[in-house]
C-alpha cells in the first residue's frame, strides 16, 4: 500500500511516496517532517520503498537508516531547486527570537552542527539543521528539516523531527546575523571565539557552501554576506553544550545599534612590531597602540560596541569606565586622518 505527505523545501514541493510501510513507520517519517507539510500539488515526487532494490529514491528495511537518506534526497532536491539563486550554507541555523538575527554555524560533517542545534534550539528558534539558505540580500529562508545524529558506531545515523525534540519554531522574518565556523576539538577546555575576514577562512568557507561556482559573482557575494555579519568567527570548542553561552552572546552582539566602522580605502599599509603604519593621500601616518587595534580589526565592519570589547581585552578598561569615550576619540582621529568611514546613525560619517 502507497502513502504519501507533502513538503515545501524551500520552496520545492515535493511529494513523497511511501511504498511498502506499515503505518505506524509511514506516521513517523510524516511526522519528521511535520514543519514543512505542504498541502498544494507537487511538482516533483522521491519515492520510497521499504524493499531494497526496487528502483525507487530510497529503499531500505531499517527505518532509521531510510529517514536519514530520505533526509539527504529532500535536502539536495531544495538545493538544487535554489541552485545559482540562494547562498546554501552547509550549516545549522539559530534564530534569536526577539530579533530574528540568525547564526549559521558553519562546518563539514562530524563538526558538531546536529548536536548544537539540538542543544541551542530549545533557546533560540530552529532554523535548519543542514541547510541555512540565505537570499543576496541577506534574508534567511526557514528550512526545518529532521536533525540527524550518530548514536553510536554500531548503529549509524538516525533523525528525530524538531517537534519530538521540542526545538523552539523561529520567528517569520529572518536575517542573517553571524556567520561561524565550527572548530570541534579535543583541546578546547573553554571555547574560544575568533573574528577573522572572509581571506583567512575562504577556502574553509567556499567548501561549505552548495554550488558555490553557479552563483552570480559568488566572491563578491560572500565578501558581502561576511561583511554584513561583522567578519566570521571561528569558535573552537569540545562539547555542544559549551556552545550555548557564546552562540547567545554572537547574536546579541550582532544587534548592536549605532554606526558600523571599516576601513577607508588607502594606498598601502604595514604592521611594524605592532604598530600600523598607513599611507593614504600622499600622507604616511604612523597610529598608536590603540589606533593600529582597531585598524586590524577594522578589517571587517564592527560596532563601537565591539571595539570597546576587543580594545578592553587588548589592554584592560580605560579609568572611570571611559573605554567607550577613548574609543570614539580614537575613531574620530582616524575619521579626520581619512582612513575610516562609518555607516548608520552616528558622530562619525562616511568621507569619499
Amino acid at each position: 500500500m502507497t502513502r504519501e505527505f507533502q513538503v515545501d523545501a524551500l520552496g520545492a514541493r515535493l511529494r513523497v511516496a511511501l511504498d511498502g510501510f506499515a503505518e505506524s513507520d509511514a506516521d513517523r517519517l510524516r511526522d519528521q517532517w511535520r514543519r514543512l507539510a505542504a498541502e498544494d500539488d507537487a511538482a516533483d515526487t522521491i519515492t520510497v520503498s521499504a524493499a531494497p532494490g526496487s528502483g525507487a529514491d530510497v529503499s531500505g528495511h531499517d527505518l532509521d537508516a531510510v529517514g536519514v537518506a530520505l533526509r539527504r534526497a529532500i535536502n539536495q532536491r531544495a538545493i538544487e531547486a535554489n541552485r545559482g539563486e540562494l547562498v546554501a550554507f552547509h550549516a545549522a541555523g539559530l534564530a534569536d527570537p526577539a530579533t530574528g538575527g540568525v547564526i549559521a554555524l558553519v562546518g563539514p560533517s562530524g563538526a558538531g552542527k546536529s548536536n548544537a542545534a539540538a542543544m541551542l534550539g530549545t533557546a533560540l528558534g530552529y532554523v535548519s539543521d543542514e541547510t541555512v539558505a540565505v537570499t543576496p540580500s541577506g534574508e534567511v529562508l526557514a528550512f526545518p528539516q529532521p536533525l540527524a545524529f550518530k548514536e553510536s558506531e554500531a548503529r549509524g545515523r538516525f533523525v528525530a523531527g524538531p517537534d519530538a525534540l521540542g526545538l523552539l519554531r523561529p520567528g517569520p522574518r529572518l536575517r542573517l546575523a553571524r556567520i561561524a565556523l565550527l572548530d570541534r576539538t579535543d583541546a578546547a577546555t573553554t571555547p574560544m571565539i575568533r573574528t577573522v575576514g572572509l581571506r583567512e577562512v575562504l577556502d574553509d568557507l567556499v567548501a561549505q557552501v552548495n554550488y558555490f561556482n553557479a552563483l552570480p559573482r559568488p566572491l563578491s557575494l560572500l565578501d558581502g554576506l561576511v561583511r554584513r555579519c561583522g567578519g566570521v568567527q571561528v569558535i573552537s570548542y569540545r562539547e555542544a553544550a559549551d556552545l550555548v553561552e557564546p552562540v547567545r552572546e554572537l547574536l546579541q552582539s550582532g544587534t548592536d545599534s549605532g554606526p558600523t566602522y571599516s576601513r577607508a580605502a588607502v594606498d598601502d599599509w604595514v604592521d611594524l612590531d605592532g604598530d600600523a603604519v598607513v599611507l593614504a593621500r600622499d600622507t604616511i601616518t604612523r597610529l598608536s597602540p590603540v589606533s593600529s587595534l582597531v585598524w586590524r580589526l577594522l578589517e571587517v565592519p564592527l560596532t563601537l560596541t565591539r571595539l570597546v570589547a576587543a580594545a578592553e581585552r587588548e589592554f584592560g578598561p580605560a579609568p572611570d569606565g571611559g573605554s567607550a569615550e577613548a574609543l570614539r576619540a580614537v575613531l574620530q582621529q582616524l575619521a579626520d586622518a581619512g582612513l575610516i568611514r562609518s555607516s548608520g546613525a552616528g558622530r562619525h560619517r562616511a568621507r569619499d
